[in-house]
């Protein structure tokens, strides 16, 4: 493995091995069956495509990013505002949700009379003081923490699928109630939200996506394998049923580590991702000129740790609504991750002309998938009226970071 490669694993596969992806895994493998296995490779190739793609774009310019080919396409501040509505309010929403997932199973898992939000603040205060560190250690610890959950989920899918608790037939029976389940097949969209992170000269992808069905594929068998289908789907921590099933109480303390490290991972992943995109807006002259450097690892990590623990503090963490957040922060993700890809297309046409439409399928298909996710839900309206105000609120402070700059006219 050479560092490029080590470092889209590190960076890509944080958000794929937490436990909120883990819940999205479990529930369509319960609603689906065993068709939720090949639905979850279709979707590793359609972002694999997308990737490429994107970073084709990218290669004709040694200074380009993102928000470059955004601006291109749809003007400074609509992706000044895509940028930032997609990428902070995903962060300080998923930490809240993952470091209190990692406080509860913490004391239920190894210290009953340990506190469940002592312990979520302790990981969080851990974590921040992570990212001071230089970003070559930053590297290093992400990828541990990647490992670590992906070797957990990795042992517990293996050995649940060579020690089967129900006959081959049975696994592979069709569902009954496919036709309400379908529509979480485009969940498992979202479980790649973060893995374009890494960005350079030969694309990481193709490697993330491969651990990753290496990894969930088995998993997701072992469970249908040791679970029935309709309690994976209503359950709301299918992992930890599936690994208390295959191996006892020893696969439930595996399962423990891997919340923990895979909350982490997440964690770290999205605050790098962040870090990534103040850098590109300011390069873009889009924000303070500092943030371009060393300015986002000394100015994200404790404002992020302010609102995280706010977060917390308020009792978000324990309200029903903290789900719906998320899933329209994922969701706010995705769209800007289609429109980042159709931007893509839209430049290498314009340098030369593509030899065929086959390009377009993936960001077509993504779009169809968050379009579906919107509708199937049950509270869509409170989904569009959550990312409609947050990019409503993101375009007046890009409007704001443009105005301000001195070099405005240059970005308008």
């Amino acid at each position: 493995m050479n560092p490029p490669l080590l470092m889209s694993l590190a960076l890509g596969c944080g958000w794929l091995f937490s436990p909120e992806a883990m819940v999205m895994a479990g529930n369509s493998t319960g609603y689906l069956g065993w068709l939720a296995i090949p639905l979850l490779a279709l979707a590793a190739l359609i972002f694999s495509f997308n990737v490429n793609t994107i970073n084709k774009a990218l290669q004709s310019d040694t200074q380009s990013s993102e928000l470059t080919l955004l601006k291109k396409s749809i003007g400074t501040i609509p992706a000044g505002a895509l940028t930032i509505a997609s990428s902070f309010p995903l962060l300080i929403l998923a930490a809240t949700a993952l470091l209190v997932t990692s406080g509860y199973t913490f004391n239920e898992v190894f210290l009953y009379w340990f506190p469940n939000f002592g312990f979520a603040f302790l990981l969080l205060g851990l974590l921040t003081l992570l990212q001071f560190l230089p970003l070559k250690q930053v590297y290093k610890t992400q990828l541990f923490f990647v490992g670590l959950a992906g070797l957990g989920i990795f042992f517990l899918g293996v050995y649940g699928s060579l020690n089967p608790a129900k006959s081959m037939g049975t696994i592979f029976q069709i569902p009954q109630h496919i036709s309400e389940g379908g529509l979480s097949s485009a969940l498992l969209l979202l479980l790649f939200a973060g893995s374009n992170l890494f960005q350079g000269k030969k694309s990481g992808f193709p490697h993330v996506a491969l651990i990753a069905l290496l990894v969930l594929l088995p998993w997701m068998f072992a469970s249908l394998a040791h679970v029935n289908p309709e309690r994976l789907a209503s359950s709301t921590i299918p992992f930890m049923t599936a690994s208390r099933k295959i191996m006892g109480d020893t696969g439930r303390q595996i399962m423990g580590i891997v919340v923990i490290m895979g909350s982490c991972a997440a964690f770290t992943g999205f605050t790098l991702l962040c870090r990534q995109k103040l850098a590109e807006l300011s390069q873009e002259k889009m924000a303070p000129r500092f943030l371009a450097k060393e300015g986002q690892r000394w100015l994200l990590p404790p404002l992020t740790a302010i609102a995280v623990g706010a977060c917390m503090a308020t009792g978000l963490a324990g309200d029903e609504r903290l789900e719906l957040l998320l899933r329209s922060a994922l969701l706010l993700w995705l769209l800007y991750y289609c429109t980042v890809s159709f931007a893509a297309i839209a430049s290498i046409k314009a340098e030369k002309s593509l030899p065929s439409i086959t390009p377009f399928f993936a960001p077509l298909i993504l779009s169809t998938g968050l379009v579906t996710i919107l509708l199937s839900s049950s509270h869509p309206l409170e989904l569009l009226k959550f990312i409609v105000f947050l990019l409503v609120a993101s375009s007046f402070l890009a409007m704001l970071l443009v105005f301000i700059n001195p070099k405005k006219k240059d970005a308008l």
